[in-house]
């Protein structure tokens, strides 16, 4: 990669930073509520595992509830690596980055069993036997006990309501882009260019059929039901939100 080209991804990678809680709906509120039904405040010293993790955020919250928690941050982008080390430099050797795609080999690098898995927009980039190879995974790896949650963007019960969640996404973006503070407005105006390729590809394009890499939303009634035959436990949708959907379950005690 060039250094201009690098240069370039990490900004993209700070715009998503600073914006993913002014532009994704109840960001905030989703991330919390994927903390709280793991149960991790509980654990003496968790390991977790953030597939996808992006710029750390996630993490970040995690070890505020829990400051003995061990992290795995998981990503295959260079970009947000950097910004991730960054915000993410004073827990030291409590998070260890691994520069992996999700449908690749993070397995072998994380080489144990951990107590809990999150992810958080990744995982609709992966094609459908990808997405349910990546919930095979999570089973695996975790201990007995431990849970994995899946927050995504994901369909809903018919195509209708699938689209209007897409616009309502567009409406939110447009409603919280005035009011971006001042100073952040450099970040919104490139975020609001990467959301305009997103608007393309979902909404004037939607009926053009769809490939690996692009915004690939599965139903989320599909996505439970692969989750209960893999063997989760206590499989739920915990919340749903238009067009964002936190799903998950238990690996159980006894297989």
């Amino acid at each position: 990669m060039q250094y201009e080209d690098k240069e370039r991804f990490i900004q993209m990678a700070e715009d998503y930073d600073r914006m993913a809680p002014f532009f994704v709906p109840q960001y905030d509120f989703l991330q919390r509520e994927m903390i709280l039904q793991s149960r991790i405040a509980n654990i003496p010293r968790p390991a977790i595992v953030d597939l996808g993790a992006g710029s750390g955020l996630f993490l970040e919250k995690a070890l505020a509830v829990n400051p003995r928690a061990f992290c795995y941050w998981v990503d295959s982008s260079p970009a947000f690596l950097a910004v991730a080390q960054r915000r993410l430099a004073r827990f030291g050797k409590q998070v260890t980055y691994i520069n992996s795609a999700i449908e690749s080999e993070w397995k072998n690098q994380v080489g144990r069993p951990v107590n809990a898995i999150f992810s958080m927009s990744a995982i609709h980039h992966l094609d459908r036997h990808e997405k349910q190879a990546a919930y095979r995974d999570c089973f695996e790896m975790l201990v007995p006990g431990g849970w994995f949650i899946n927050t995504d963007e994901m369909r809903g019960l018919d195509e209708t309501a699938y689209r209007a969640a897409l616009d309502f996404w567009v409406n939110h973006v447009n409603e919280a882009g005035q009011h971006v503070p001042a100073e952040l407005q450099g970040h919104a105006r490139q975020w609001l260019q990467h959301f305009d390729h997103w608007k393309q590809r979902n909404i004037d394009q939607f009926d053009r059929p769809k490939t690996k890499g692009d915004d690939l939303h599965e139903s989320v009634l599909d996505q439970v039901r692969w989750l209960n035959e893999i063997g989760f436990s206590q499989v739920d949708i915990f919340v749903k939100y238009h067009l964002w959907c936190s799903i998950g379950g238990r690996k159980p005690w006894t297989t």
